[in-house]
């Protein structure tokens, strides 16, 4: 079992063709996440659906760094598709995907996979030394306040790493994946998707003056919610 925390992330969303979505789950389940956690480095896939009108799919890898992301291994993967890969990549629509660093976690591991995650996307306020201040809130102040709540059970920050997400590949060119320009993904895993909606969170996020003054100064905020639909774990990481 590992217990080096992973600090890289490669996130995917997207939208699967409704008269395909039967072959992408058997795709997915069946060769594609064995294939990306046989790569040295991955640790963890997890796959999510869609809580509300998000993206029908929230694809998750949990790596020791983002550099796995330029890794030989993974690039040779990247740029030799099996068959079944080309056929149900080409089924993605509106697809997103970024490579990203860990800048802040607060939290253990769950003993058992958590069922949901509640997701923000966010860029700093536009003003010099912005960024610096986002992580510093998130990890001294805002992660801890909403990982106190009741029912969540790890919450982690994550910043993009534009240069790794930005590489060109075989894959990329056949599901044409946008990089998106948001610079932080927070990622909470709790045990209820209603939790981001309960009196408690809403205190932990706006209850002191900074969270008041971060939460009004993030640009570009979208939130979003999913369900946990499949996980596999590389040998010697769970």
């Amino acid at each position: 079992m590992s217990h080096t925390e992973p600090r890289g992330l490669l996130a995917f969303w997207a939208n699967i063709d409704a008269d395909y979505q039967l072959e992408y789950l058997k795709w997915h389940n069946c060769e594609h996440m064995a294939e990306r956690v046989s790569i040295p480095g991955f640790h963890v896939g997890h796959r999510y659906r869609a809580g509300g009108n998000e993206p029908d799919f929230f694809m998750v890898y949990e790596t020791d760094t983002a550099e796995v992301m330029e890794s030989e291994p993974y690039l040779h993967c990247q740029n030799n598709p099996t068959p079944w890969t080309r056929e149900s990549i080409s089924h993605f629509r509106d697809s997103l995907r970024v490579s990203d660093s860990l800048a802040a976690s607060e939290g253990k591991q769950p003993a058992t996979d958590a069922p949901y995650v509640f997701l923000v996307r966010c860029n700093p306020p536009d003003e010099p030394g912005a960024t610096d201040e986002v992580i510093r809130w998130y990890r001294e102040e805002h992660l801890p306040r909403l990982n106190s709540v009741k029912g969540a059970l790890r919450a982690r920050l994550y910043r993009t790493d534009t240069k790794i997400s930005n590489i060109a590949t075989a894959e990329r060119k056949v599901h044409g994946a946008a990089t998106g320009d948001q610079e932080f993904l927070a990622m909470y895993e709790m045990l209820s998707p209603d939790i981001p909606d309960c009196d408690a969170w809403k205190e932990a996020s706006q209850g002191t003056s900074w969270s008041k003054q971060m939460m009004g100064a993030l640009r570009d905020v979208s939130r979003q919610r999913y369900w946990l639909d499949f996980c596999m774990w590389a040998p010697g990481h769970r």
